[in-house]
């Protein structure tokens, strides 16, 4: 089991390593083109988008926005329940500061990065939350979660959902507890923390990932 989790995490590296670049990222990007146009204005008031809806195969950059509120991301559970690899949704925060926090709701196959120029008001977390009632606890080792990729420092997360959370180097905090990449994968060019279902207690799974797709599991 453990070897089939390992190959499906190592599809997920060529995102993380495009997702490293956007902590040194100047570009505005648009965002979804269902919704209203993001406002390049750090300041931009009444004209900032909140809410962030993702197809399968959908990319979305969000650059140099001051929230205020909640802002939610929402994954549509239809088009990526079992879409392909080529066709994960992806957001991209950069240069973004969350005095409201962030949430995520999505099931599978979306990855939210949260690039080196972001940053959490004290209070302010990134909450995941299922689409669907009770797929987390049917979650298996297979299944491609949603995945937070936490470039920038202060960032924690509460869920009960079955997710991952990926850094290349700044420490998060999942579920209370805090993770060191210095710590526990000094060596490794991520560290991810995967979140698990088990005998309906949630369980974390600690994993050294790298470049050259290798994965190791940690104690």
């Amino acid at each position: 089991m453990k070897k089939r989790f390992a190959l499906l995490l190592a599809v997920i590296l060529l995102t993380l390593s495009a997702c490293a670049g956007t902590n040194n990222s100047t570009q505005t990007g648009a965002p979804n083109t269902d919704t209203p146009a993001q406002t390049d204005a750090p300041n931009a008031g009444a004209g900032v988008q909140y809410d962030y809806p993702l197809k399968a195969g959908e990319m979305t950059e969000v650059y140099d926005a001051i929230f205020e509120k909640m802002v939610t991301v929402t994954v549509d559970p239809a088009s990526t329940r079992d879409a392909a690899n080529e066709l994960r949704s992806n957001i991209v925060f950069d240069n973004c500061v969350f005095n409201g926090g962030l949430t995520v709701v999505g099931d599978f196959h979306a990855m939210v990065s949260l690039g080196g120029g972001c940053s959490f008001a004290n209070g302010s977390v990134v909450t995941c939350k299922e689409v669907t009632s009770g797929v987390a606890k049917e979650a298996t080792m297979d299944d491609n979660y949603v995945k937070i990729f936490a470039g920038c420092e202060g960032v924690t997360v509460e869920t009960e959902s079955a997710i991952g959370v990926v850094t290349g180097n700044p420490d998060f905090v999942l579920n209370g507890t805090a993770y060191s990449k210095a710590d526990l994968a000094p060596d490794a060019d991520y560290l991810g923390i995967f979140s698990l279902y088990e005998n309906d207690s949630m369980e974390y799974i600690k994993l050294a990932l790298g470049e050259d797709d290798s994965v190791e599991f940690l104690d």
